[in-house]
């Protein structure tokens, strides 16, 4: 194998690698781009929490100027469960930065090493 084809192997890669690197940056500012359009975070109604109680029902938490309701929704009805006494505070979303993603592969790569350990 000669220089040339060794240059152009790397150029390749590199090249297949800065497409996926501004794909995912791309979409991340079309997801944004799209979020605010549609007003899915309105400024009077938030939803605090949400859990996916089963296929086609899940609960959800809202916040409607500072009052806050328990809702069940499902695919046919959405029905409020109850107003809740006791206010919940609103949690940000993880950083989904550098670091996070490190940390991610940190942990997995050790869990693999104690389970090679294990076997």
């Amino acid at each position: 194998m000669g220089t040339s084809d060794v240059f152009s192997i790397i150029l390749a890669l590199v090249g297949t690698v800065g497409v996926i690197v501004l794909t995912y940056f791309g979409s991340r500012w079309y997801v944004n781009q799209f979020l605010k359009k549609t007003g899915s975070g309105g400024q009077h109604i938030k939803v605090v929490e949400r859990l996916i109680v089963g296929k086609n029902g899940s609960i959800i938490i809202i916040d409607i100027q500072g009052n806050q309701y328990l809702v069940g929704v499902t695919e046919n009805s959405i029905q409020i469960l109850t107003e809740l006494e006791k206010p919940i505070t609103f949690q940000k979303k993880q950083d989904t930065s550098k670091e996070s993603f490190l940390s991610m592969v940190k942990s997995f790569s050790q869990k693999e090493k104690q389970h090679e350990k294990n076997d």
